[in-house]
């Protein structure tokens, strides 16, 4: 705020002391005069000029100014009307006089600093035009020297272009390019080269002719050697296929896991083991109904296999209460579930991007509540509905088609009855598949 601006409101608070005798406003006007003193230095460095001059002359005007505003707050305080009146008036003079002077000063200031300025833009002008004449000429010269530079490196290279069109019609016979005439040593070499180049091709043209014959009838022969070899591996792949089943793929990846403990890689024969004990937790399982621990122990096994895809960033929280390993529920729930959460909701996500999957399960009343969770990307609230939408089951009874779809669908089918055995939480921080297995109703086994 200005010295004009706070002595305009110094002067509002004085009036209305004078006219009300108001606590507040005289507050304000002891206020306000500390202000105005400190704003007015004690001491200015007069640099010889007017303004500087007319301006320290001031100062004194301000402090008669405020001392007779003290003199006025004194008066009123005394109820002396006519004594604090005739100051006021003197106070209201001496102000308009401060105002004009302050007026004089900005208005000597701007002009002197218009006159700088425009001294300033005469310079800059100046300074201005001798930097276009010093780009101009640097400008001409780089564009001379970049002619003589482009037209060394391009002239070549133009000729090598022509020669090139030249070799792809086939017109090997053309003579070759010289070298050394104000060219750079670089292009001489890749000249040379190409020299040696079309030589080369056209000596390897020659051979290939000469040999097509003879390649002919080796391909012909040896067309007729692939077609009995095709022949042969089409009974060797029906011959595999036949005997093809899970038994003989639990054994072949069992000698795998030997084979690799023999050559003593550890890490594949711990690898090859876990993908056994996987496929033969699956083999030996002919129930549909299952106690829960035993779709925690095919988890571990396939969760150990994730590991190895995913050996730093993927982590599994399992929280299983002793009752809840021993309800039975309908197999393959919980593996797909985990699946799922790979497939979809890590998809895309950043390689250091820590992956979590956590699964809980607890016996509440005659509930058991299964919780599988993730921090991925989530699903869309539309999604989550068409996936809890009931749809009609395969026909094939007992299908193990992976999926969440599918395991929504197989628990619809198991628990008819019950409209909320499964539902999905989701948001951008991730999705909750929530089961609730009522374990005092038998699941519907009648296909």
């Amino acid at each position: 705020m200005s010295v004009q601006e706070d002595m305009a409101v110094y002067e509002e608070y004085l009036k209305e002391f004078l006219s009300t005798r108001s606590s507040n406003a005289l507050a304000q006007i002891l206020i306000d005069t500390q202000l105005l003193r400190k704003k007015i230095p004690a001491y200015q460095r007069i640099r010889g000029n007017s303004s500087d001059m007319k301006q320290r002359g001031l100062y004194p005007l301000i402090f008669h100014y405020l001392d007779l505003g003290e003199e006025a707050v004194e008066e009123k305080r005394g109820r002396n009307i006519s004594a604090y009146t005739a100051i006021y008036e003197e106070m209201a003079a001496l102000k308009e006089y401060i105002y004009r002077e302050i007026d004089v000063i900005s208005t000597s200031r701007f002009r002197s600093q218009l006159d700088a300025y425009e001294r300033f833009l005469a310079e800059t002008g100046s300074i201005q035009l001798w930097n276009f004449i010093f780009v101009i000429s640097v400008s001409a010269f780089s564009m001379l020297i970049l002619f003589y530079s482009l037209n060394r490196f391009t002239d070549p290279l133009f000729k090598l272009s022509v020669m090139t069109k030249e070799l792809s019609k086939g017109n090997f016979d053309i003579p070759d390019m010289e070298t050394g005439r104000g060219s750079i040593d670089e292009l001489d070499r890749v000249i040379e080269a190409f020299n040696h180049m079309k030589t080369e091709i056209s000596n390897y043209i020659e051979e290939i002719r000469r040999q097509e014959v003879l390649k002919q009838e080796y391909m012909n022969e040896k067309m007729r050697n692939m077609k009995m070899e095709g022949l042969v591996r089409h009974m060797e792949i029906y011959a595999l296929q036949a005997q093809m089943n899970p038994h003989f793929l639990f054994n072949t990846i069992n000698t795998g896991m030997q084979l690799a403990i023999v050559e003593k890689a550890e890490r594949t024969g711990e690898y090859m083991d876990y993908m056994a004990r996987l496929f033969r937790h699956i083999i030996r399982n002919k129930e549909i109904i299952v106690p829960f621990r035993h779709e925690i122990t095919g988890l571990e096994y396939y969760f150990y296999l994730l590991r190895v895809r995913f050996p730093r960033n993927l982590n599994l929280t399992i929280r299983c209460t002793e009752e809840a390993l021993d309800t039975k529920v309908p197999v393959s729930i919980l593996q797909p579930l985990v699946e799922n959460c790979i497939i979809h909701a890590f998809k895309n996500a950043d390689e250091d991007f820590l992956r979590s999957i956590d699964i809980k399960a607890e016996q509440q009343d005659r509930y058991l509540i299964i919780v599988v969770s993730d921090n991925g990307k989530g699903m869309s609230q539309e999604t989550a509905k068409t996936l809890l939408r009931r749809q009609p089951m395969s026909e094939s009874p007992v299908s193990r088609v992976m999926g969440l779809k599918n395991v929504i669908q197989r628990l619809y089918f198991f628990y008819p009855d019950d409209q909320n055995v499964i539902d999905i939480e989701t948001d951008t921080d991730g999705t909750a598949v929530i089961i609730r297995v009522d374990t005092q109703r038998e699941p519907c086994i009648v296909f």
